[in-house]
């Protein structure tokens, strides 16, 4: 290969839901000895901050293509997280209303590799020269893509990598081995969410995750690539356990709001609201966005077109302590997220905001707050010196708040509300309340969940390693965007203009 490599290919294996401090943790105890001996064999972090908010989608695929959510007509990927309404900027000229687009209904998870855009690469496409295979990653464009017999063949994600370097002849014409192999398990989200994280059955799993890898890795060692080539372990987002759940479609009833009706365009909200509620209304048509003064002054369809204010309404539901929405004059180059959180103590309201320029790589930010700081940044020495009123890159942002809770959230707020498919408003009751709620029902009853900006949902393992070519070292923190650019790096290949992440290699 005309490369300056140290591996001649990659395998990465993703784990849905799964907590930093608990893989290590089963590490440590010695039930996952596979994955130790790759850890142990290369680099490893129990730090990895990944995407806010800390959901499936857009996390999953802000590892694959190592980039964000950002103004997509000019950078960054189109999806900004996994539930999200179709609106454009500027607005459609279509007659059709918005569609809903989620991912939590399978049959249209696929549509991401149209849905993402063509402003960014995944990691297939971004190394074109040689085979890739997809083993149940959804997010395959530019590989080949697999599936087990089923979506709950577990072993099938794992096995089909294994043939692929036995038999490649399997998947690829040519019968070379894949350059790039990606395996996706979504089972232990499915698990965690329906048992929790410190359920028997979950932590089975990720020690059956760990058999299955074994396997993996003894093909390598048989058919002799194992020295040449990098085994790496992320997951997209941890998790928690919420401390109450509550019904929320009584109170939407209550004030009159009618859910959004795609087939018709009618309605007053869609909304997806585990810990963190995303809020879309209608502005002029549902094709625009609202004002800050329409949301102040709406007239829900149920009440008799009597006005309420949004914010104030929303401030209503149980246990909100944040809340995000963007200014009217914002540019995608240059703009305000405001902030409002509401002190327990006093009740009271307070103002903050984040501002932000520039795109992609070059985006900056800084927090600005009036009476409180309510990140509680100014507490820590470390992140108190980048409350200087200046504007920060994500580099710096990761150096100074990935140690504590809200890592890197002044960054990634922007550049979610830079996204026309973004929602209005988010409300966060930071893990104390969680309402399972979905386009005006309630889906969900369980406390188990993931979306929120502390630690315990935000903190994911990243470990490469394998080939004795890669360095051992254990790095004190880094983020999700970082593997894509890492892995590249191993192979000698340049990443796409489009990655935000950067290789952690020395």
């Amino acid at each position: 290969m005309v490369r300056d490599a140290k591996v001649n290919q990659v395998i990465l294996i993703i784990l849905d839901d799964v907590r930093a401090e608990h893989l290590f943790k089963l590490m440590n105890e010695g039930k996952l000895p596979n994955m130790k001996e790759v850890a142990e064999s290369g680099i490893s972090c129990s730090n990895c901050v990944t995407s806010y908010p800390s959901i499936t989608f857009p996390c999953y695929g802000n590892i694959v293509t190592g980039s964000y959510s950002g103004y997509f007509p000019k950078e960054g990927s189109a999806v900004p997280m996994y539930h999200w309404l179709n609106r454009m900027d500027p607005p459609s000229t279509s007659k059709k209303p918005p569609f809903i687009r989620n991912y939590g209904d399978r049959s249209k998870v696929l549509k991401i590799n149209n849905d993402i855009g063509k402003n960014v690469r995944t990691i297939f496409e971004q190394a074109p020269q040689g085979n890739a295979l997809s083993s149940f990653c959804f997010l395959y464009r530019g590989a080949f893509f697999v599936v087990g017999k089923s979506v709950f063949d577990l072993e099938g994600i794992f096995k089909h990598i294994s043939n692929s370097f036995e038999n490649p002849g399997m998947y690829f014409s040519n019968k070379e081995i894949p350059l790039i192999a990606v395996g996706y398990v979504l089972h232990t989200d499915d698990l965690m969410h329906k048992l929790g994280f410190d359920h028997p059955n979950y932590i089975n799993l990720i020690v059956e995750c760990d058999k299955y890898l074994g396997s993996i890795i003894k093909t390598l060692k048989t058919t002799g690539y194992y020295d040449d080539t990098a085994i790496a372990i992320i997951t997209d987002h941890g998790n928690y356990k919420a401390k109450n759940i509550v019904d929320l479609e009584p109170f939407f009833q209550q004030k009159g709001l009618i859910p959004y009706v795609p087939e018709k365009g009618t309605g007053d909200f869609d909304c997806n609201f585990g810990s963190v509620g995303f809020f879309n209304f209608p502005g002029e048509t549902w094709h625009h966005h609202p004002t800050i003064k329409q949301m102040e002054r709406f007239k829900p369809s149920g009440n008799g077109k009597q006005e309420i204010d949004l914010f104030g309404t929303l401030w209503e539901i149980p246990g909100v302590k944040y809340m995000y929405y963007r200014d009217d004059d914002n540019k995608p180059e240059k703009g305000k997220i405001h902030i409002k959180y509401r002190d327990e103590e006093s009740k009271k309201i307070i103002k903050g905001a984040i501002e932000y320029q520039g795109f992609g790589k070059e985006q900056k930010t800084r927090y600005i707050f009036e009476d409180f700081d309510f990140y509680r940044y100014s507490e820590n020495d470390k992140s108190a010196k980048f409350l200087d009123n200046r504007f920060h890159t994500i580099e710096e942002w990761l150096e100074a708040t990935n140690h504590i809770d809200f890592p890197m959230i002044v960054d990634q707020i922007p550049r979610y509300f830079k996204n026309p498919r973004s929602c209005d408003i988010i409300i966060s009751t930071l893990g104390e309340y969680s309402f399972g709620y979905e386009h005006g029902k309630t889906v969900v009853t369980t406390p188990f969940s993931h979306d929120i900006g502390t630690r315990n949902s935000m903190i994911v393992p990243f470990i490469v390693g394998g080939s004795p070519e890669i360095p051992q070292m254990e790095i004190s923190y880094c983020k999700t965007t970082d593997m894509v650019p890492t892995l590249l790096a191993l192979l000698g290949i340049k990443p796409h203009s489009s990655v935000i992440g950067k290789s952690i290699l020395p």
